[in-house]
């Protein structure tokens, strides 16, 4: 049994003391009435004279002047002093003086709280220090710096670990880290595969301490593996129809025409520029012409502006272009024809009216987010911007500026 360190504001810890032997003051309630009573007695004085061992100086008091402090008849302390120390609630100095574990306990504890509190309003002070000497950041706590010393002496120890076994086990690691081996290629045997199947053998890499041997080895040539022609095998497979490769040289400036003409159509911001340029080069890779591209882009955002909405990624035209193309393909969609003749004025008025309020109608909608809403104020806001106050939708312009034809 080794008596505990001093600390500070602990004096005279008793030599026989030990600390894991202190019994719990759970256990008190087994004991008789009588030890009980004289147990809670010598507490009691001894919390008075502000100390935990009948001592005055360096002078043991005998039990006479403990039961006078005590206020008990010294028979009584006679007969039930030794109960108490065989239990361990009370217990003797090398030199006789009688003291309370429990009491010593306490005052252990409340110097290492003390103790605790000095050294951390130390780490505090010197981390401000070296805070203000630029070595942490202005808004870093002392943690930072706490952190990093744990970390040079290699975190906690392990369960049941001494520090001094944690420090050779962490000298130990650090030693093998450094002599760590290399990993060294060793090559396998070939290996043998039943019917025509090509033999080959790969390089493994396994650490050179294993301590086995391998028989022969056999280079692998990956590249020549590519090369061999189906046609040569015997192989009871069915040979795969081959398909057309995609287009892969594609020109750049076709890539990048075909993007801001997507990019201006479709409306969208300049940070989908990268996006665009990505999905576009991968259709166009593909074997779906830039024209069909730009085309589909262009009716979905047609599509997306009658019910008030703008694109803001160019991920919304992945499924659309997709579709666009498989029906061109198909057939189902004829390519508009030019017109041979020109506009007349009307028309030409009423489909720049419908741009207009397609500009309109989508500011209003992107502000109020409410379709119900923008419908009912909608001739109100034709009629602030000059445009007639019928149903936003393009056969109504038509309708409005279609020339009337009066009867004779």
């Amino acid at each position: 049994m080794t008596p505990p360190a001093p600390l500070p504001g602990v004096h005279g810890i008793p030599t026989t003391f030990d600390r894991d032997a202190a019994p719990s003051m759970a256990f008190l309630k087994v004991l008789p009435a009588e030890q009980r009573g004289v147990f809670h007695a010598l507490l009691d004085a001894l919390k008075a004279a502000r100390s935990a061992v009948f001592r005055i100086g360096c002078q043991a008091l005998d039990e006479g002047q403990i039961a006078q402090m005590a206020c008990e008849r010294v028979e009584v302390l006679g007969r039930v002093l030794p109960a108490l120390q065989i239990s361990g609630f009370m217990l003797q100095d090398h030199d006789g003086a009688w003291y309370s574990p429990h009491l010593v306990e306490r005052a252990i504890r409340r110097a290492e709280r003390a103790q605790a509190r000095a050294e951390q309003a130390q780490r505090l002070e010197a981390f401000h220090g070296r805070q203000d000497a630029g070595e942490f950041a202005p808004t870093a706590s002392v943690k930072a710096m706490t952190s990093r010393i744990n970390a040079a002496k290699g975190g906690r120890p392990r369960k049941g670990e001494t520090p001094e076994e944690a420090k050779a086990r962490r000298a130990h690691e650090a030693v093998q880290q450094r002599e760590m081996r290399l990993l060294t290629p060793v090559a396998s045997t070939p290996v043998r595969e039943t019917g025509n199947q090509n033999q080959f053998s790969k390089v493994v890499l396994v650490s050179g301490d294993l301590g086995f041997e391998t028989e022969a080895s056999v280079s692998v040539d990956l590249e020549s593996e590519k090369h061999i022609s189906p046609s040569n095998s015997d192989s009871t497979k069915p040979a795969e129809t081959e398909t057309a490769k995609p287009n892969a040289g594609v020109s750049e400036p076709l890539i990048a025409q075909t993007v801001a003409r997507v990019m201006k159509l479709g409306k969208l911001p300049e940070s989908q520029a990268g996006f665009a340029k990505s999905i576009c080069g991968r259709f166009l890779r593909d074997g779906v012409l830039a024209d069909a591209v730009v085309e589909a882009v262009k009716r979905h955002t047609a599509k997306m502006a009658l019910n008030g909405d703008t694109p803001q990624k160019m991920g919304v035209f992945k499924k659309p272009i997709e579709q666009f193309w498989a029906e061109r393909q198909a057939g189902c969609i004829e390519p508009e024809p030019e017109q041979e003749t020109p506009r007349e004025a009307w028309e030409a008025q009423a489909l720049a009216d419908y741009a207009k309020g397609m500009e309109i109608w989508r500011d209003a909608f992107s502000h109020h987010r409410d379709f119900t809403a923008v419908t009912r104020a909608w001739p109100e806001l034709a009629a602030k911007h000059g445009l007639p106050p019928c149903p936003f939708d393009k056969d109504a312009y038509l309708d409005w500026h279609r020339p009337r034809v009066c009867a004779a």
